[in-house]
């Protein structure tokens, strides 16, 4: 599991789940405080940080189409 989480190729799904955490964390505090802005910038910052784990997608699912083509 160590080598799972930690591997360089594993880079966008940690920035990935820190983003969830983050929104998970803003969900608090939003019921906490009772203004929306908490959530709101957790929700923008896990956004921000699912774009690499969509590039990786992205990019995988490109490659076997390159492959088919030669």
């Amino acid at each position: 599991m160590h080598n799972f989480l930690f591997s360089p190729q594993r880079r966008p799904l940690r920035l990935y789940l820190l983003g969830l955490t983050l929104v998970f964390a803003g969900t608090w505090a939003m019921g906490e405080t009772g203004s929306m802005l908490p959530r709101a910038l957790a929700s923008s910052a896990g956004l921000m940080l699912s774009a690499p784990l969509l590039r990786q997608l992205i990019q995988r699912a490109l490659r076997p189409a390159a492959s088919k083509r030669r």
